[in-house]
């Protein structure tokens, strides 16, 4: 489900996720990659056949006026001048010193300056609404929530900006403004700089993109990542897990050795654990 499109230059500022429920007589539309990421599309696409913990997100076009009030900044401006240079150069890159400063001082700008519009507000809140209930608001009634990034530039065949982007995790309705400015900010981190200079994506340094979705956050006693194909020898028969206890940031950020298990699913009507090894817990 999506908003009435009522927002500023008619853009769609948010859609919420599962996309079907039987309280709609019919599904919404679907977003595009340019508009909400894959990451958040992912989501989009697979609540439709498989239970994922609602949510919404907020889309690109949400975020262009906390944009364009960054480039008003004499911070944008050194940075762009700095990106310029990089990218017709990428060797200048590595005056890595020079180039984390300019970052710096943007995500401190983003910090500073920004906070949601009276429009931002309504529109945040109407989405909040429709993805966790009539009940739910930004002010008092969130619940728990986490608060994630999907960039249009992430996740492609041809690039990858995977523990890039800024996470919260246990976000409230206190701490969500503040969680999705971190999020926003974080297009603006030195490793997301060095990456696109490095991968000649000169266009994405001047006019990134960000997306942000906010999730109902489970309280899991474990967590993990499954991977459909075995990333270790590429065999399309095996499925592996990693897993941890706890929300599952330990996992995906490489802090811990995770529980590995390895399921066979060469014979569908009986897969079976191939091999797992359980990680020494502390």
């Amino acid at each position: 489900m999506n908003n009435d499109n009522s927002s500023t230059n008619n853009t769609q500022q948010y859609y919420v996720f599962p996309s079907c429920s039987s309280e709609q007589q019919a599904c919404s539309s679907p977003p595009t990659l340019g508009e909400v990421g894959g990451k958040a599309l992912s989501l989009y696409e697979t609540s439709a056949n498989f239970s994922v913990p609602p949510g919404l997100v907020l889309t690109v076009s949400f975020f262009q006026p906390w944009l364009d009030r960054i480039r008003k900044t004499s911070a944008w401006k050194d940075f762009a001048s700095a990106a310029a240079s990089a990218t017709e150069n990428p060797d200048a890159s590595a005056d890595v010193t020079k180039s984390k400063k300019h970052c710096d001082a943007i995500m401190t700008q983003c910090k500073k300056i920004l906070s949601l519009s009276s429009s931002q507000k309504k529109q945040l809140g109407q989405a909040i609404k429709t993805a966790f209930g009539p009940e739910a608001n930004i002010a008092t009634n969130l619940g728990v929530v986490a608060v994630r990034s999907s960039s249009p530039e992430e996740d492609l065949a041809g690039s990858s900006f995977a523990g890039g982007y800024e996470t919260s995790l246990g976000v409230t309705s206190d701490t969500l403004e503040d969680a999705i400015i971190n999020s926003f900010a974080s297009l603006f981190d030195h490793r997301i700089y060095l990456y696109k200079v490095q991968h000649g994506m000169s266009a994405a340094i001047t006019t990134p993109r960000i997306a942000i979705i906010v999730q109902r956050q489970i309280d899991s006693d474990v967590s993990g990542v499954g991977f459909s194909i075995n990333p270790s020898n590429n065999c399309y028969d095996e499925v592996m897990i990693s897993a941890n206890f706890g929300l599952g940031e330990s996992v995906v950020g490489g802090i811990i050795t995770p529980d590995t298990y390895i399921v066979d699913r060469f014979d569908a009507d009986a897969p079976s654990i191939a091999s797992k090894r359980v990680a020494e817990k502390t």
